[in-house]
């Protein structure tokens, strides 16, 4: 490849490579990579919380833009500073903050498995309503298993035979 390419083009080319692994190379260490394993010791969770909890898209800078993270920036949040961190998760308690406006603290709905930043509907004891499920197709396309695949498996056939 380098003989089609003349000085001048190589050297952008070379230049456009190291540009483009550095850039690569550093996007992970804009996150936090702490925080996790800080939300879950702090808050005795089950498990460890999803990075899309704060972040919006890959974890770099700029992309902590949910409820929930806005929330605990509002409180004392910084980069890379667990100590901070627990310091947000105690006021946000302490406030009873709650980030997505459906009347259970954020604290609360992590601790129960719950999303910080959706909007549940709850009754009045703060456990949530589930919705009604609607019933199972009795007729149409949908009832005979397969039915898609067999009608897209006819359609094929009639076309076939046109040509």
């Amino acid at each position: 490849m380098n003989a089609l390419l003349n000085p001048g083009s190589r050297r952008a080319l070379a230049w456009a490579s190291v540009l483009g692994l550095a850039l690569w190379g550093a996007s992970p260490a804009w996150a936090t990579g702490e925080y996790p394993d800080v939300l879950q010791s702090t808050l005795s969770l089950p498990s460890y919380p999803s990075c899309a909890l704060c972040h919006q898209g890959p974890q770099a800078v700029g992309t902590v833009v949910t409820p929930f993270g806005m929330s605990l920036r509002a409180r004392g949040l910084v980069s890379f500073n667990n100590a901070s961190l627990r310091s947000a998760l105690e006021k946000l308690d302490a406030e009873k903050v709650d980030s997505d406006g459906d009347g259970v603290p954020d604290i609360e709905e992590l601790k129960t498995g719950r999303d910080p930043n959706r909007a549940e509907a709850t009754g009045g004891d703060g456990e949530p309503i589930l919705e009604e499920v609607l019933p199972e197709p009795t007729y149409g396309c949908g009832v005979a298993p397969g039915g898609l695949s067999l009608g897209l498996v006819g359609l094929l056939l009639v076309l076939q035979r046109r040509r």
